[in-house]
């Protein structure tokens, strides 16, 4: 980043040293305001808090509960308007899957596991909650554990957001309440048995991510178990070939049972058809490895997808170049051919 110098120091005449002066108090004020404003219109309407029940594993601010084979109980969450206006708060119990970004999200309602038993299959809900201004309220989830139990980890939460009311106040036609959301998770376990996790590689396919050209790549985690932090290199090379086409490396988590497409930005660059080869290194903190590698093609459809892609880098025209080199061959050639035939005349004129 350049270094802003001061208009005090720099050399030259006094008029030029008040026009950097009026500059800097410009750009001082500008961005003062600018903060300001994004503060007032980011402004939380709400919070909620989970009331950690006995049965509590951790000192985590979510649910990290030990439950019993058929057992109930109820997990309370607290809500608080912050604001000076009513407004209603929904509550959804969602299982956890695993995102695009490789992150646990809780916000999805309608999301499916790879097996059962899930979290909203155990938990009632959604809730919709009409708060007064600055009313303080509990609201309490009966939560439902199967009679047999279950093995391993159950992974869901509480996705928090408020949602305009009827008739509710307006400014310049956008809603005074933000949309703000909370999530609250909650992970349960059942039993002390071990369970060890199994990653599978189950599709690879060119498509489009947000009318980007990218490559997806389906992992399922079949296992009631959660893996977190895990350093991940995946690469994509030519079969046959060792040269990395493209690489992507980040720290992913992976919610239990479910499955996700992990995207490989292609950078612009056109799909071209071919069998290519995707590797992907996982290792989580305690050390445990995973190597997964798939055979994949790119057909008739990289044209199509080429052409409906938002933004695709043009192959470099080099006619211009190769010409260029061409005439300096061939002006070399003929300068070569000029000198030696000049050379040979000056030794007959000397002879």
């Amino acid at each position: 980043m350049r270094q802003f110098k001061s208009p005090f120091i720099q050399k030259g005449t006094s008029w030029i040293k008040l026009l950097g002066l009026v500059c800097f108090f410009t750009i001082l004020v500008s961005h003062t305001n600018t903060r300001a404003s994004t503060t007032k219109n980011n402004q939380v309407s709400f919070d909620a808090e989970a009331i950690l029940p006995k049965n509590q594993q951790s000192k985590a601010s979510y649910f990290d509960l030990r439950v019993r084979a058929g057992s109930s109980e109820k997990l309370t969450i607290k809500l608080r308007n912050i604001t000076n206006q009513k407004q209603r708060i929904i509550i959804e119990t969602n299982n956890a899957i695993t995102n695009q970004n490789g992150a646990i999200d809780y916000s999805k309602s309608k999301a499916q596991l790879l097996g059962t038993p899930s979290f909203k299959a155990m938990v009632s809900g959604p809730h919709s909650v009409i708060l007064k201004p600055k009313e303080v309220r509990k609201v309490e989830f009966p939560l439902k554990i199967p009679t047999k139990g279950f093995k391993g980890t159950v992974l869901g939460g509480f996705y928090c957001y408020s949602k305009p009311l009827k008739n509710s106040p307006k400014e310049q036609g956008v809603s005074l309440l933000n949309n703000f959301a909370y999530t609250i998770g909650a992970k349960l376990e059942c039993t002390n048995e071990v369970i060890h996790p199994k990653l599978t590689l189950k599709k690879v396919f060119p498509g489009l991510a947000n009318g980007y050209l990218t490559v997806f790549a389906t992992l399922e985690n079949p296992q009631p178990v959660l893996l977190s932090r895990l350093d991940m290199r995946a690469t994509v090379t030519k079969k046959g070939q060792s040269a990395v086409l493209k690489q992507v490396t980040k720290k992913i988590s992976i919610a239990p049972r479910t499955r996700f497409c992990l995207p490989i930005d292609w950078d612009n660059e056109p799909l071209k058809s071919g069998r290519y080869v995707l590797t992907i290194h996982l290792k989580s903190p305690a050390g445990e490895k995973w190597l997964l590698k798939k055979e994949f093609s790119i057909k008739g459809d990289a044209e199509k997808l080429n052409k409906s892609a938002v933004e695709v880098k043009k192959p470099a025209d080099n006619s211009l170049i190769y010409l260029m080199m061409d005439f300096l061959v061939m002006v070399i050639l003929i300068l070569g051919v000029y000198i030696y035939r000049l050379k040979h005349k000056n030794k007959k004129t000397e002879k």
